[in-house]
């Protein structure tokens, strides 16, 4: 090769360098060092614990380590607006939730981060439905019997909720005004509360996941009605759900998703993608999630952009519905 055109090439490559930084990004030394994923709960509860099983899975398959961190508060934004504002470099992902990338964003008035514009999806990991329950001395044993009773006493019967704003909260006004009925709303500051309250009796019915509630499904202290997704969870096979009952799209789930600042070179996010679509494949986590009724998903980054746009439309919609202003 001539010394000018070797030159040339020089040139060219260095060139490439300046206007496509992804370029100089996105090669075969990413991940060098570990990456931090912001859990946004606190520690201890699901969230967090499943965050710490796909972060180890996915340590292995990419040969770095991956360290959770909690950063909790206003209901996940608080941890979420941290890693819209982290540099775009791969090393700070966070976990999403319905909460941080559907809801917040219609009940916070000063929300700084945007779940669409700052963010690209690297997957979506799992969902899980909820369950339609009442406590046991409530006298209906099926959907169509409680909004009876609730016809004969508006304002009467009493719904646990474990937040303003929350899934529960919206899922259950959703399905107060297709059926009609007017229910009287009881936030607390978790799930556990409401949970405890319902089954002493003292509130009437709520929407949780079965994860949180099981235990007492089984001890006969709250009893399933119906099931918001599509099908039924195979953990409850004779509990119909609302579509089956003629509410019709009634398909609410929790889900949880990893995401990264939107300047994140596309071939990064794609690494992680693939580690975390082999992490929800790994036998531990299938099983883990199964005895929940949660749905192991591990979507691509493509469907994952399309998931959380459809459900920020979705959660929009139904904070119309439950009129519920922002904060």
């Amino acid at each position: 090769m001539k010394a000018g055109n070797k030159w040339l090439s020089v040139i060219a490559l260095l060139f490439t360098g300046i206007v496509c930084p992804q370029a100089v990004v996105a090669d075969d030394t990413y991940p060098s060092k570990p990456i931090r994923l912001i859990v946004p709960w606190v520690p201890g509860g699901f969230t967090d614990i499943f965050a710490r099983n796909v972060a180890e899975q996915m340590s292995r398959r990419l040969g770095q380590q991956i360290v959770v961190e909690n950063k909790p508060g206003a209901n996940g934004s608080i941890g979420t607006d941290f890693v819209a504002r982290s540099p775009g470099d791969g090393y700070t992902i966070i976990m999403e939730t319905a909460d941080t990338h559907a809801i917040n964003p219609s009940i916070y008035k000063d929300l700084k981060y945007d779940p669409v514009k700052d963010f690209k999806q690297i997957s979506i990991l799992s969902s899980q439905p909820l369950v339609f329950a009442v406590a046991a001395h409530v006298k209906a044993n099926t959907v169509a019997e409680f909004v009876a009773l609730a016809k004969q006493q508006p304002g009467q019967l009493s719904y646990g909720t474990w937040g303003l704003g929350s899934v529960s909260h919206l899922a259950i006004e959703r399905f107060s005004g297709e059926a009609g009925i007017k229910l009287n709303h009881v936030p607390y500051k978790g799930v556990s509360p409401a949970i405890v309250d319902v089954a002493a009796g003292r509130v009437d019915a709520m929407f949780v996941g079965f994860l949180s509630v099981g235990d007492n499904f089984k001890n006969g202290k709250i009893r399933p009605l119906a099931m918001t997704s599509a099908k039924r969870a195979s953990l409850l096979p004779d509990v119909q759900t609302l579509q089956e009952l003629g509410y019709k799209d009634f398909d609410v789930n929790l889900w949880y998703g990893l995401g990264v600042p939107v300047s994140t070179p596309d071939p990064v996010v794609e690494t992680l993608s693939a580690a975390a679509q082999y992490a929800v494949q790994k036998t531990d986590i299938r099983t883990m999630l199964e005895s929940y009724a949660m749905e192991a998903r591990g979507t691509n980054t493509a469907d994952a952009n399309k998931f959380v746009v459809a459900e920020r439309e979705r959660w929009k919609q139904a904070a119309a519905i439950a009129n519920i202003e922002a904060q």
